[in-house]
Parts: structure tokens; C-alpha cells; sequence
């Protein structure tokens, strides 16, 4: 029934754009009364930010993670285990973006809820005993890794989302110390 009333929304916030879409709009479409739309989101954006399997699957997995791993290879396993549900959520994703992209509120929404996620994943790494400052340092890099290798994931789909987790963070592990501009 989310997965309806998720989809019935995105259609119409296309259709009509997000503003000119109303919360008795979805449930009609998504043929629910509108007293259950408001049972499962609490408002009409949260219809695009359902991110709380996210945060248990990221907090699960970094507390399962291997001890010989060091925090950003603990992150990356823990982005390499929420894999499914990005795949299972792309059909809905892509349009969502779209939508987001065109409504500012809902831009600032968005990095409110990355924030959050972010917190879960610095929280986690203090769980299994990470330094303080190295655990939300390492939450704010690994989400912009992330976020950096969904957007590629976006852009090709023919690279696994896995590979592009992979490459990014390896990316980053493997920076030079310094990398200059050459000097004129």
C-alpha cells in the first residue's frame, strides 16, 4: 500500500507538480482514504524521503561489519549491504529526484534527511567504538561517497551500484596526500 500511495504521488507531483498536489490527491489516486495516507506519511513530502529502512539497514550492517575493518571500509560494507533496497527503490527514485530537483522546499528536505542518515552512520561508528571525531568525519565522507557513486549509478546503470560504491570509496582511500594545480 506505501509502495501505491509512493508511486500515485510521484505520478501526480509530474502531472501537476508538487504544489499543485494535495494529500486527498494521492490517496485517491492510490484508491486509500485519505485518513490512511496520513497513517503511513505525515505529510505529503515524506511520501519522497522513506528513508527508515535505510537508516536500519546501514546501522545493522556497520555493527555486523567485520572488527579488522577501518571506519570508512566499515561504511562502504555498509553501503554494499543496503545495495537491494536502492535497486528495489530506482523505478521510484529517478522521478523523485526529478520532482526534488524543481522544489526548493523539498531540496531543503532532502538534506535534512541526508543529515539524518549521516547521524545514524557517525552513531554507529561510535557504537563500535570509532573516536568521536573520526566517526562523523567519517559519516559526512562516506555519505558524500555515496551520494557521488548513486549519482553515477543514475547517470549509467550498466556499472552494478555495488562497483560504484567500490570505486568511490576507493577513489577517496587512494587520493594523493597533496594534489596540486600545476603552476602557470
Amino acid at each position: 500500500m506505501r509502495r501505491r500511495m509512493q508511486e500515485a504521488a510521484l505520478e501526480l507531483f509530474l502531472e501537476k507538480g508538487y504544489d499543485g498536489t494535495t494529500a486527498a490527491e494521492i490517496a485517491a489516486r492510490a484508491g486509500v482514504t485519505e485518513r490512511t495516507f496520513f497513517r503511513h506519511f505525515p505529510d505529503k513530502r515524506e511520501v519522497l524521503f522513506d528513508e527508515a529502512e535505510l537508516h536500519a539497514r546501514l546501522g545493522d550492517a556497520i555493527e555486523r561489519a567485520p572488527a579488522e575493518l577501518g571506519p570508512l571500509r566499515v561504511v562502504l560494507w555498509a553501503f554494499e549491504a543496503t545495495v537491494t533496497l536502492f535497486e528495489e527503490n530506482r523505478p521510484l527514485a529517478g522521478p523523485a529526484q526529478s520532482v526534488i530537483a524543481q522544489t526548493p522546499a523539498l531540496q531543503e528536505r532532502q538534506l535534512t534527511k541526508s543529515a539524518a542518515v549521516t547521524r545514524t552512520v557517525a552513531g554507529a561508528l561510535l557504537g563500535r567504538g570509532v573516536d568521536p571525531t573520526v566517526a562523523a568525519l567519517t559519516a559526512s565522507t562516506g555519505m558524500a561517497i555515496a551520494g557521488h557513486a548513486l549519482g553515477a549509478w543514475f547517470e549509467d546503470e550498466s556499472v552494478p551500484l555495488a562497483d560504484q560504491f567500490r570505486r568511490a570509496f576507493f577513489t577517496v582511500e587512494n587520493m594523493p596526500a597533496c594534489s596540486r594545480r600545476p603552476t602557470r
